[in-house]
Parts: structure tokens; C-alpha cells; sequence
């Protein structure tokens, strides 16, 4: 309910009740929200593509030669440092 210092400063020949204004107030404030959540997920969408179109213009990473761990490992092996036994079967 309205105090009397509020209704004071409502104007006297207005055909609206404090009540009317109340609910003109309140559908204000709910589109007011409503836009405020509109504009932060535009500004999502908009970032998101943004992103997304960066990505695809990026350059393409060129193709990788994948080598084999155990060749790799037998170029490095260095027989000096043990005794293999051709006899040995393990």
C-alpha cells in the first residue's frame, strides 16, 4: 500500500489508481529484464561465431610423418654398451 507521502506526489486528476501504477511499473521492470537478457545473449551468440569463423579461417596444420617408437628406439640403440648373445633364444 502506498504511505500518504507517496500518494502526495501522485498527480490529483489522474485517472489511474496506485495500483495501476504499481502494475505499470512492474511490466517495466519485467521488459526491462527481459531486454537486458535479450542484449547478454546476442552478445553471446555473437562471440560464439566470432570464435567458430576464427577457428575456420586459421591455417590448416600440414600433415605430420608418424614414425614407428621402436625404429626410433633402434636408431639410438647403441650395441657397444651390451653383450648380446646370438645363442640366447629369450
Amino acid at each position: 500500500m502506498l504511505s500518504p507521502e507517496t500518494s502526495a506526489t501522485l498527480p490529483t486528476n489522474s485517472p489511474l489508481t496506485p495500483e495501476a501504477y504499481r502494475e505499470i511499473s512492474s511490466l517495466a521492470l519485467f521488459v526491462a529484464i527481459i531486454g537486458l537478457l535479450a542484449v547478454i545473449m546476442l552478445a553471446l551468440v555473437i562471440t560464439t561465431k566470432r570464435a567458430q569463423r576464427r577457428k575456420a579461417n586459421a591455417p590448416k596444420p600440414g600433415p605430420t610423418t608418424h614414425t614407428d617408437a621402436w625404429t626410433e628406439s633402434g636408431k639410438r640403440f647403441d650395441p657397444s654398451i651390451t653383450e648380446i648373445d646370438p645363442s640366447d633364444d629369450e
